[in-house]
């Protein structure tokens, strides 16, 4: 389901393309998943220390305190 490494993979919420980290553990598991800031998101893509993730243009700033890589 996803490509992400590590402990986290890259998520996007439900109203727009902000980029969440998902716990690796939930992200391979069926929906919901919930990002590390607590926020639903609707899809789960790459590794969150990635493009989708953290290289992003729109990154949660809470989910890159909680998880900054």
């Amino acid at each position: 389901m996803t490509s992400a490494t590590g402990g986290h993979a890259a998520g996007r919420d439900q109203e727009s393309s902000r980029a969440h980290a998902v716990p690796r553990e939930a992200a391979d598991g069926p929906p919901p998943w919930v990002a590390a800031c607590g926020t639903p998101v609707a899809v789960v893509q790459g590794a969150w220390d990635g493009r989708r993730g953290l290289g992003s243009d729109d990154v949660c700033p809470e989910c890159r305190r909680l998880v900054p890589a």
